[in-house]
């Protein structure tokens, strides 16, 4: 009965972390040193780390392989950096590198995982996602800039304001705490919260303020974000981007733009009153901004003339 006993409770807390379970929780549960050492042999359990061990049928997944980290790593520490960042989803999925946060001069060597030391870690800035210990969103968006270059970051910090993770605000003030001259990567978010093309505003998707860059590298007139466009005072309808002088509208498409025949049927009623507003739309998708970025300046740019000669 105590060895069923062991096995049930080993089963239920490696099945919430993930298919891992530290010492002191195997110890915890009635096994031993000679009990571990027993269900090593037998092949039940697979040394991860000195103290932490993998169960015998667990899917290795790299959740799994991060949490090892954090554990093995020890006390106070936590997913962070890159890591952190496929956690939160402001990455193009799991990144091949692992990486962990201490607190301290601690400086555990684990192999295949980089370790960062950090003197201003503190407990309020370590949440948990999907069973581990991770920096929040906004210490997250605050590191990267140690191990990505600008571009990368910035994306990163638009799928937060996307995700409703962050605001800009708050990530300057969290700059401002942490990064302290010479810090690390400090610079580089700085410089993307300074050159960001929709400066303090939420995006609704990702392809937003990258039609923002596009029309800054373009070199053309600044456009209005989400602008509210009216008609002898009544509502119309908000655009992505508008040129009001000009009543141009720009509006950018995502994959998710329409999605159902609702959400379609509005958007084409939408248009058809801008147009009755004496408005001109021009539409562009993830291609056109992604792929060809030239030609959404060039169609901006004609589309300008155009208008400002009627």
């Amino acid at each position: 009965m105590k060895r069923e006993t062991a096995m049930s409770t080993v089963d239920e807390t490696a099945q919430s972390q993930h298919g891992l379970i530290e010492r002191w929780q195997l110890t915890d549960a009635g096994l031993g040193p000679s009990g571990v050492a027993r269900w090593l042999r037998a092949g039940r359990l697979k040394r991860v780390s000195p103290r932490v061990y993998r169960l015998a049928g667990t899917t290795d997944t790299w959740e799994q392989r991060l949490l090892g980290a954090v554990l093995a790593a020890g006390q106070g520490a936590t997913a962070s950096h890159r890591s952190a960042a496929a956690l939160w989803g402001l990455l193009d999925g799991p990144t091949e590198v692992v990486e962990v946060a201490i607190p301290g001069k601690r400086q555990p060597r684990l192999c295949g995982v980089l370790v960062h030391r950090s003197s201003d870690l503190t407990s309020a800035m370590v949440c948990r996602r999907n069973g581990i210990a991770v920096t929040n969103a906004l210490r997250t968006i605050v590191d990267l800039g140690a191990v990505l270059p600008g571009n990368l970051v910035e994306d990163a910090l638009d799928r937060a304001l996307v995700r409703r993770l962050v605001t800009v605000r708050a990530v300057e003030l969290a700059l401002n705490r942490v990064g302290r001259p010479g810090r690390n990567g400090a610079g580089v978010l700085r410089q993307v919260l300074n050159e960001r093309a929709l400066g303090s505003a939420r995006p609704d998707s990702l392809l937003e303020p990258r039609m923002a860059r596009v029309l800054v590298a373009a070199g053309l007139p600044p456009a209005e974000f989400q602008y509210q466009v009216r008609n002898g005072g009544v509502f119309v309808g908000r655009v992505d981007f508008a040129y009001p002088q000009q009543r141009l509208a720009l509006e950018v498409d995502g994959f998710e733009a329409h999605a159902t025949p609702d959400a379609m049927q509005r958007d084409h009623d939408r248009q058809n009153l801008l147009v009755d507003a004496g408005w001109s739309i021009r539409r562009f998708t993830w291609v056109d901004v992604v792929q060809r970025p030239w030609k959404v300046a060039d169609g901006v740019r004609r589309a300008l003339c155009a208008r400002s000669v009627e």
